[in-house]
């Protein structure tokens, strides 16, 4: 089975319009806001009950207002409010936003991809796409990620198993992804509002990087025929919490109990500060 998915959806409005009071309040204020840390040179931001975040700077207005839906977020507005991803971005555009990252994310499930043959053919210069560096990830977990692009730039690729992700033995699902900012991410934003061939907008972009699919054992996420539009993936955020707290934090403590002069735990303490003085400045 293949799905198409809006993964991630970032837009800044620069002018607070009525139509932008409107989307913000509809989209990402729904119900509960609560305070949260911000980034990007922001210096406020809240947090909707949905995932939804929201940035501004209270003394530069002309740095608009930053809106940010996670993958969780666009899931969670669907399932609660039976909001698509394409009625979000047709909003987005009518408000005034200006795109600043999308990705867009193919899944394939009950196929069998061999990843470690995609790379053979990708490392031995099979491919014919535009895109000049390639690189790959094993992970512990039997996880085996390739990258296509530059995560700097304007179009990146991954391409990984995505059952060995979500540690779901047995199960066959991989997933192909392309994260675009930018020029390229409010072009394609326009190509998705003028089309319901989400999967064509997505071949066309990945295919001018990686090169034909058939040499790479790709074949298996592209098809000729209509491909549904899917839902976002579940981030396992809930989890990386609970490790935190009941694993990560008890052996930190009780190791610097035992080493109170530890480098290690001084570093971890420094970095932290350091991250908390960053997103306050």
């Amino acid at each position: 089975m293949l799905t198409i998915t809006l993964d991630w959806l970032a837009m800044t409005f620069k002018e607070w319009t009525n139509e932008t009071q409107t989307f913000i309040y509809g989209y990402a204020s729904t119900p509960t806001v609560v305070s949260t840390s911000p980034r990007n040179g922001y210096n406020a931001a809240t947090l909707d009950a949905n995932g939804v975040q929201a940035m501004w700077h209270t003394d530069r207005g002309e740095m608009g207002h930053h809106v940010i839906f996670s993958g969780s977020a666009l899931r969670n507005l669907f399932e609660h409010h039976g909001i698509s991803s394409e009625a979000i971005l047709r909003a987005a555009t009518h408000a005034g936003a200006s795109f600043t990252r999308l990705d867009l994310a193919k899944d394939a499930q009950d196929v069998d991809i061999k990843l470690d043959r995609v790379w053979e053919r990708i490392s031995e210069a099979e491919r014919r796409g535009s895109a000049r560096s390639v690189g790959r990830i094993e992970s512990n977990n039997g996880g085996y990620t390739i990258y296509v692009g530059s995560r700097q730039s304007e179009k990146f690729v991954r391409i990984y198993d995505k059952a060995a992700e979500q540690k779901l033995s047995g199960k066959l699902w991989y997933r192909f992804e392309i994260e675009t900012k930018g020029m390229v991410a409010r072009a394609v934003a326009t190509s998705l509002r003028s089309s319901h061939n989400w999967s064509g907008v997505f071949d066309s972009l990945v295919l001018s990087m990686v090169g034909e699919p058939k040499v790479l054992n790709l074949d298996n996420f592209f098809s000729e025929g209509a491909v549904p539009i899917g839902l976002p993936k579940i981030e396992r955020h809930a989890d990386r919490e609970h490790w935190i707290a009941t694993q990560v934090i008890p052996a930190v403590a009780k190791f610097y109990i035992e080493n109170p002069t530890s480098e290690a735990v001084t570093r971890l303490i420094a970095t932290l500060e350091l991250i908390d003085r960053q997103r306050r400045e």
